[in-house]
């Protein structure tokens, strides 16, 4: 968050930038400072050490008057001892400040003094240092803030323990100080720079933003959609190039204007074209990402929080392959069809491309063919129950005609049998064609209705007292009752006689003898009703969805052998629906039947 100003940006970075200079040069410094006290102590100690005339191997004379030290078994006094130390001190610069020394025997004993001060650890580890060392020599550093150990080891034979070990201290007080100095120094130094350089980059910086902050406010009302209201006219103070910038900025905008426009103008229709399609259309890119979904296709896919390719299609199971629907030529476009509860749907595939002709996504067009599917069933099992319906009374009319011709002397009541069994046949294919003659008026709207003003109780009464004789042959109880006051209806009268026949003929044929056939007529609300229930064998539930179907038998064979076609509920549904009216079947095997049709009652029209 802090980085994203470009004023602080250009500030943090030249702070740094100055910091991290300024920081190296002082560690630089300060290192090759310490690196030089360092070794220039080392230098002095090992120039003075040799200097000294002290070897790897002990003690040499190199003049007459060289100090010797002479150890044996019979622990002889020290030669001139006294004088060596004295010029031990001196030599080496040792004082009780900065720089101490002693020389200790084999067992770290101060050779003159006998109450020595007590070694340090870190005065023990130079000293183990140096006697492991090759070189006998070792430099330690005791400390970031205290002081340098040099250990030296003089191997002799006339020393007593064969070794004399020379331990010389040097204080980092001085250093130490002499660093601080110039740390402070350093830490003063980076302040005032920092200030300058935060001085000047705020200056520079504003010189540099203050034309962009201008442009970025153009582009924040743009994005807002105020394009019309863009304008720069503030270049004061400005540069050629922020000048010639906002110039650029100010005729970009009005193209964005304008093809934002003519986007917008584009994106509408398509939204409205997809919104109002009956197909569904969806749309991935090529990483199987959908990049658009239109309402029927959610409805119709039964989708709502999938969002990739295969999540969508991957649970139908489809032979499908995103990449190469994309990427094969072969498949420049796919169709499946599939299953989904009660529909039947197509869908294609095809890729789209973008102006360079490379794939950038597949397009997916989804069709409910459910109705047309619907449609060509019935088409094939209309044609098949038609052909099964004319083959079987062409064939007994074939059978018995030929049966009159071969055999000529057949008996008079033979004949006379054969030729009403022909009769029959030809009345039962009579009725199916007028059946079906009558289904395909009703389907291409020809029929010429005739809806008058009449009364329905009248009607019903008349129609029972026909078919009256046919219940009583079976013995069956038919009774007609009138509940209430029933108006007038407005309907077409000879359709609606038409249902109610055929209704109660169904009752009268499929009652068993001795059952009973009741007809309730009343009013209800704005309908008059009538109400036909038998107690016959009744209708399957899984059957009652379909009774309205053409050609449908609950019992095909029984439905034959009384001379039914099939398509006489069929024909009573078309004409009930043509009059505004309904009918409704309700029926429990072995229990009866009932059948409810309602008809709108007459209304005058308002003057």
């Amino acid at each position: 968050m802090f980085l994203k100003s470009l004023q602080l940006k250009l500030i943090f970075v030249f702070v740094i930038f100055i910091v991290i200079i300024i920081s190296g040069i002082g560690i630089f410094s300060i290192f090759k400072i310490e690196q030089v006290y360092y070794t220039g102590f080392v230098d002095e100690m090992l120039n003075n050490m040799y200097g000294y005339n002290f070897n790897v191997k002990g003690i040499s004379e190199s003049e007459k008057d060289s100090p010797t030290l002479v150890y044996g078994p019979a622990k002889k006094k020290k030669v001139e001892i006294e004088r060596f130390y004295e010029n031990f001190d001196i030599y080496f610069s040792l004082n009780t400040r900065t720089r101490y020394g002693t020389m200790l025997d084999a067992n770290y004993n101060d050779i003159l003094d006998d109450a020595g001060h007590k070694l340090t650890d870190n005065a023990l580890k130079c000293i183990k240092m140096a006697e492991d060392s090759p070189h006998k020599y070792a430099i330690y550093d005791d400390g970031d803030n205290f002081c340098y150990l040099f250990a030296y080891v003089l191997e002799t034979e006339e020393a007593e323990g064969g070794k004399i070990i020379v331990l010389v201290s040097q204080s980092k007080a001085y250093i130490n100080k002499q660093l601080n100095q110039i740390k402070t120094m350093y830490m003063i130094t980076i302040i005032v720079i920092i200030i300058i350089t935060i001085i000047i980059t705020i200056v520079t910086a504003r010189s540099i933003t203050k034309p962009i902050a201008l442009l970025t406010n153009k582009a924040e009302l743009m994005a807002q959609g105020n394009i019309s209201l863009i304008t720069v006219n503030d270049k004061k103070n400005v540069g050629y190039e922020i000048a010639k910038l906002i110039d650029t900025f100010n005729i970009m905008m009005q193209q964005i204007q304008n093809n934002m426009n003519d986007i917008s103008s584009e994106k509408n229709k398509i939204e409205t074209i997809l919104m109002h399609l009956t197909d569904g259309v969806l749309a991935f890119n090529t990483n199987g990402r959908m990049i658009h979904a239109n309402l029927a296709a959610k409805k119709m896919l039964n989708f709502e929080d999938e969002r990739t390719f295969d999540e969508i299609f991957n649970k139908f199971k489809l032979d499908v392959n995103l990449e190469k629907i994309i990427y094969l030529d072969d498949w420049a476009s796919t169709e499946q069809v599939i299953s989904l509860k009660d529909k039947y749907l197509n869908i294609f595939f095809a890729p789209f491309r973008n102006e360079q002709d490379k794939p950038t996504g597949v397009i997916v067009v989804v069709h409910d063919n459910t109705k047309q599917a619907k449609l060509d069933d019935i088409r094939k099992e209309f044609v098949s129950n038609v052909s099964h319906e004319l083959k079987t009374p062409l064939t007994s009319i074939q059978t018995y005609a030929e049966t009159l011709i071969e055999q000529e002397e057949l008996e008079p009541e033979d004949k006379k049998r054969f030729l009403k069994v022909i009769l029959a046949e030809s009345n039962r294919m009579t009725r199916l064609i007028s059946d079906l003659l009558q289904l395909t008026k009703f389907d291409y709207k020809k029929v010429a209705w005739k809806k008058t003003k009449f009364d329905l109780p009248e009607l019903v009464k008349q129609i029972c007292e026909k078919h009256k004789i046919q219940a009583d042959k079976k013995e069956q109880l038919l009774e007609c009752y009138i509940t209430s006051t029933v108006p007038a209806v407005f309907a077409d009268r000879d359709g609606i006689e038409q249902v109610i026949t055929n209704i109660l003929i169904n009752s009268v044929k499929y009652t068993q003898e001795g059952g009973n056939i009741k007809v309730y007529v009343g009013a209800v609300h704005d309908d008059a009703y009538i109400k036909i229930i038998d107690n016959g064998i009744g209708i399957p539930k899984e059957d009652l969805p379909r009774v309205f179907e053409r050609f449908y038998r609950v019992d095909k064979a029984r439905s034959r052998e009384m001379g039914g076609t099939g398509l006489g509920l069929s024909i009573a549904k078309e004409i009930i629906d043509s009059n505004n009216g309904s009918i409704d079947i309700k029926s429990e095997v072995g229990k009866g039947t009932e059948v409810i049709i309602k008809i709108p009652t007459y209304k005058p029209e308002k003057k």
